[in-house]
């Protein structure tokens, strides 16, 4: 059984960690992130490498024949994914080349998939950072789920903001999870839960 648990609650969007990736996500809207290249090594390795084989290689060859070449917040939107995926649409969002990347790249990586998701009018919305896949380390992604999570509520705000307005629809997003690996679930759950708080105190 797969490792999920709330971490907190933001203006009616339930926000969670899982232990899956972007090919398990079973939810309306599976995002995965992908740099212009590995940090290390020639291939992505985790969450994002199973979604390329569940596209049967094609993820890749989109990058190297410049279809999709992953520039930061390029976008690759599909929205009839193979039987092996487990969401009903999956959208790659690109962070750019690997030496440039900064937390401020995975927050506008964030608000990208939110906007994306409630103009397509989905309920629920798994994220994979895929930062580790890609070759980043611990340390140099330190900081990162505070931003993440800081881009997300700020996002859910703005829309409510627009809605009291009458300048927007509600949203339809009610559930947003983060992927994880199952290695540093534990660890994730609390960071996440962490973050959350604080952005409550402030």
């Amino acid at each position: 059984m797969t490792k999920h648990r709330s971490v907190g609650d933001h203006l009616g969007v339930g926000i969670e960690v899982a232990a899956w990736d972007g090919v398990a996500a079973t939810v309306d809207l599976s995002c995965a992130c992908m740099f212009t290249r590995e940090a290390r090594g020639d291939r992505p390795g985790g969450g994002l490498a199973h979604l390329d084989a569940a596209l049967s290689g094609r993820l890749l060859v989109a990058r190297a024949n410049g279809v999709f070449e992953a520039k930061r917040g390029e976008i690759l939107l599909i929205d009839r994914p193979p039987d092996a995926v487990g969401a009903a649409a999956v959208l790659v969002v690109g962070l750019g080349d690997p030496d440039d990347w900064s937390t401020d790249v995975m927050a506008g990586a964030v608000s990208t998939s939110y906007a994306l998701a409630v103009l397509m009018r989905v309920t629920s919305v798994a994220f994979a950072p895929g930062m580790l896949d890609s070759g980043l380390s611990g340390a140099q992604t330190a900081g990162a789920v505070a931003k993440m999570i800081e881009a997300l509520t700020s996002a859910i705000a703005k829309r409510g903001w627009l809605r009291d307005e009458a300048l927007a629809r509600e949203s339809s997003v009610r559930q947003w999870v983060f992927d994880v690996g199952a290695a540093r679930y534990e660890d994730a759950v609390a960071e996440f839960a962490a973050a959350i708080r604080n952005i409550g105190s402030t």
